[in-house]
């Protein structure tokens, strides 16, 4: 008998799927110079206005032509803890029960200052709480925000170099926070902050160095949307956002592979194999239904990056 969990075209156009991406460009609103009010950003503010080196610039990019540089500032002294920067208030407060956020970095100097990219909480006074964050450590290391007064933990086994682009992914549930490095499950930890998430921030100590911000992808799914997109010990994908190959494993032999959009409209279909090039696809997410010899029909979610 065959077990048909695809989504119909009637159901995946009912799929709540709530995603978007910051990558910067023109395209989006966004202008070469400092991101202070452009998109709902704000740069931290001194004693004499807001800083000026947190910028959109064309200097370099993980995809397109720009990227948010958070920048040295020279006008001031280095800090105990990283306060430099720009944050994002979201539009509305996300829900845990599923939460998203992947973003592509790169750093200018070693043995300079620490980065730390923090998805944040805020009470009625404005007072910003972690929820989950990364830090890129000055001496090529990383760490992560463990509590909600700011304490941390080194992640062994990740390293970082100068003048390269990394990816990181937050993934937050009620119960867990796990971290991804470069696709890959590096850290997993309690969740110590089970509140709705207001917005997230980049900053620096002020020791030295740039670390450049690219191709934000935020993704929310409320709760019960899965029901369908099933989660089998006989049917994986991996890695999961993808920038180029997606990797089927499957117990058993595939028929037919197809991608459809979120919306239910078919726009690849592959026979018989089990890596496909999704590398000309448009960022987003997407709907891979897998077809096995003897008709079992799979489906899962996928993020092009």
């Amino acid at each position: 008998m065959k077990k048909f969990y695809f989504l119909s075209l009637a159901l995946a156009s009912s799929l709540v799927l709530s995603q978007q991406i910051i990558s910067f460009e023109a395209d989006e609103g966004f202008e070469i110079g400092s991101i202070n009010n452009q998109n709902g950003w704000t740069v931290t503010e001194g004693s004499d206005g807001f800083i000026e080196n947190q910028i959109i610039t064309d200097e370099t990019a993980s995809d397109g032509s720009n990227s948010f540089m958070n920048g040295h500032e020279p006008d001031f002294n280095e800090q105990w803890l990283p306060i430099f920067g720009a944050s994002k208030l979201f539009d509305e407060t996300y829900s845990n029960e599923y939460f998203s956020i992947s973003y592509d970095i790169q750093l200018t100097e070693l043995m300079g200052a620490d980065f730390e990219f923090t998805i944040f909480s805020m009470d009625e006074s404005e007072f910003f709480y972690p929820i989950a964050g990364v830090g890129m450590e000055y001496q090529g290391e990383m760490y992560v925000i463990n509590s909600i007064d700011y304490d941390f933990e080194m992640v062994e086994g990740v390293e970082w170099t100068t003048d390269e682009w990394y990816n990181f992914r937050i993934e937050i549930n009620p119960e867990e926070l796990k971290y991804y490095f470069n696709d890959e499950l590096v850290y997993t930890g309690e969740n110590y902050n089970s509140v709705e998430i207001a917005g997230f921030n980049m900053l620096h100590n002020n020791y030295g160095g740039s670390a450049f911000y690219d191709n934000f992808i935020i993704q929310t799914e409320e709760e019960g949307l899965n029901v369908n997109d099933l989660n089998s010990n006989e049917f994986s994908i991996h890695p999961n956002p993808v920038r180029e190959t997606l990797t089927i494993n499957s117990d058993q032999n595939i028929s037919t592979i197809e991608i459809y959009s979120i919306t239910g409209q078919r726009i690849k279909q592959f026979e018989q194999t089990s890596n496909i090039n999704v590398s000309d696809l448009n960022k987003g997410t997407y709907l891979l239904k897998v077809t096995t010899e003897n008709g079992e029909v799979y489906t899962k979610k996928f993020i092009k990056l």
